[in-house]
Formats: C-alpha cells, sequence, structure tokens
C-alpha cells in the first residue's frame, strides 16, 4: 500500500467518529491537546497511524501547518489542481490564515470542487465547519479554499511538480534558491513572468524562493540554451544578468552607519539587510526573523561574524566596526 493509500485508509476509518463532550477525541489525547479543536491534529494522528508523519507533519494549528509546507517548497494555491492525499486548508473569510484542514480523496481539475476527509467538521452545511462534532466525508467549492500542502509521500510520484534543486547560490550580495527569502526573489519572479516564465506560479511570486521558482528559472535557462546541470534552476551571475540586467548583480551596498547608530537600538530595513547577510554567511543567531528592528540577536550574530572573520575578545563583542561591515557587503535596502 503507497502511502497517499495508507494515510487515505487511515483517514476512512475515522468516517463517522464523534467527539465528546468539550472537543474530547483520541486524536487530541494522542496528540497530548486534548479538549481543544482536533481537525489538524486528526491529520496529524492519521499521519503517524499510516507511517507518512515526515512526509506530512505534525501540527495541532493549521496556520503553522501551512508554513510548514511553505519552508518545504510544497505549498499550492487555492485554484490548483487537486489530488489524492493533498492536504487541504480552509479560510472562511477568505483572509490570509487557515481555519480548518482535512485530506483530499480524489483529484480534482484546476479550480473544480473537492472531495475530502476532514475531522472536526460537521455532516452538512448546517452544523459548524471548522468546529463540529465528528469526522464525515465532505464535498466542498473552492471558495473557502486557501491552498494546498502536497506532501512528499513514499513510494508515490505525487509531488508538486517534476523535481527539483535544492540548491542556494549566491550572486552579488544576495543569495538564490531554495529557501531564500527578500524583495530581490520577488524581483526575480516577476521578472521571469513578464518574460512568459511564470506558469509554474500558483501563487506569488516572492518574498520566499519555492520550486515554482527554481522550475520557472529553469525554462527560462533552458530559453537561453543552458543544459543538464547548466540548467537546474538556480540562477548564475550570467542568466541572472541577462534576466535583469548586469546592474543588478552588482546591488549598491549600504555605507557603514557607525556603531553608535545600533547601540541606539534602530529599526530599519538596513537592520533587515545586515540580518539576511548574516544568515547567508553562517552566522544566524536568530529564534525568528531577521527584522528591522535591532535586538540582542542581531548582535549575537554578528558576533559570530566577527569572530568568523578572526576577532575574539572585546573585538568580538557584537557592535558592528567599519572592518567587519565592509566585508560583510550589506546590500542597500
Amino acid at each position: 500500500m503507497s502511502g497517499i493509500d495508507a494515510i487515505l485508509s487511515a483517514a476512512a476509518a475515522d468516517v463517522g467518529y464523534k467527539e465528546g463532550p468539550n472537543n474530547r477525541t483520541k486524536h487530541g489525547a494522542w496528540y497530548g491537546l486534548d479538549f481543544n479543536p482536533w481537525c489538524d491534529m486528526a491529520i496529524s494522528y492519521w499521519a503517524q497511524q499510516s507511517g507518512n508523519a515526515a512526509a506530512v507533519g505534525r501540527s495541532a494549528y493549521c496556520p503553522s501547518h501551512v508554513n510548514w509546507f511553505r519552508e518545504q517548497g510544497r505549498w499550492l494555491g487555492k485554484d490548483a489542481a487537486a489530488r489524492r492525499g493533498d492536504i487541504v486548508f480552509y479560510s472562511w473569510d477568505g483572509g490570509p490564515l487557515a481555519d480548518h484542514v482535512g485530506i483530499v480523496t480524489e483529484d480534482s481539475p484546476a479550480g473544480a470542487s473537492i472531495h475530502t476527509i476532514e475531522g472536526n467538521t460537521s455532516s452538512g452545511t448546517s452544523g459548524s465547519q471548522g468546529n463540529g462534532d465528528g469526522c464525515y466525508r465532505r464535498t466542498r467549492p473552492r471558495t473557502y479554499v486557501l491552498g494546498f500542502g502536497r506532501p512528499a509521500y513514499a513510494g508515490s510520484s505525487t509531488g508538486t511538480g517534476p523535481a527539483v534543486s535544492r540548491a542556494r547560490a549566491m550572486v552579488g550580495v544576495l543569495v538564490y534558491g531554495h529557501g531564500a527569502e527578500g524583495p530581490h526573489v520577488t524581483r526575480v519572479g516577476r521578472a521571469l513572468v513578464a518574460k512568459g516564465f511564470g506558469k509554474h506560479y500558483t501563487e506569488g511570486p516572492g518574498p520566499r524562493w519555492t520550486d515554482a521558482d527554481t522550475l520557472n528559472y529553469r525554462d527560462f535557462q533552458r530559453s537561453l540554451g543552458y543544459t543538464g546541470a547548466d540548467a537546474d534552476g538556480v540562477p548564475g551571475p550570467d542568466s541572472l544578468a541577462r534576466l535583469l540586467g548586469p546592474t543588478a548583480v552588482k546591488p549598491a551596498l549600504a555605507p557603514f552607519p557607525g556603531t553608535s547608530w545600533f547601540k541606539r537600538n534602530p529599526r530599519s530595513p538596513l537592520v533587515t539587510a545586515m540580518g539576511r547577510r548574516l544568515v547567508a554567511e553562517g552566522c544566524d543567531r536568530y529564534a525568528s526573523g531577521p527584522g528591522p528592528q535591532w535586538t540582542e540577536s542581531d548582535r549575537k550574530s554578528y558576533a559570530a561574524w566577527q569572530r568568523k572573520r578572526g576577532f575574539s575578545g572585546a573585538d568580538a563583542d557584537g557592535w558592528p566596526g567599519k572592518s567587519t561591515w565592509d566585508a560583510l557587503r550589506v546590500p542597500k535596502p
């Protein structure tokens, strides 16, 4: 039995299951969060029971689960063709946050209604759709669909498309490729669309580099005559210059603003730009971000950069100095 068949079998076994008082369920008890809304815990439970936990992820909160699929490069927009085994997320108010989740049981073309099994819903339209009393098969229009996570199930060809590179490359001072993030990623995506290489996007482009960016960039590279490893979908200086123009490959660098500027705890896009360069250099000490507000995480990350440059003691205290700043090559935001 394939990964998809196994998880759908686990879900089907729960069709008709009903919760106890106050959201009491076997799914919540298994997860360790009983007496809470349990639609995403049901997905995680079925994944665990079927040996698909690594492909589907483990979550009790739909927005976090969406972010997990995005980070895996396995997120598709609401109008994408749905496939058996896709994890479908809903937003009842049309906003950017997911409210509910289910698993797709049948393939359906782009934009068509979807067939699912969902926990913590109602059997029909009269009850709560996102906090109902049990597990049911449902057919829903695309109206409330936020998007789809497409797990990389073992033994299945189901995926977001052809096999894609997970490589990253630095061009100038900016990182491109799998997981890269920033306005420069959006700029590349928009340039690809403008040149007719946007067919793999179901949302976006940007600001995070996804498989769709890689596939579109690979199409662009092939149009330039690149083949084999040279057409892997990851930008290089030559192809990027042909897409954006030669000046785009050498962005202007931000001048050193002075150590005292950082000690005033600034909030500025320059702090974000610096943080991204620190991450690219392997000096990431961030729990989240980097962002525009200077924090202790920025200082610790910069201290790691100073140590990487050979400084120690008081010279590696995390407060930027001109020599290490110039070596970091922070682009103007």
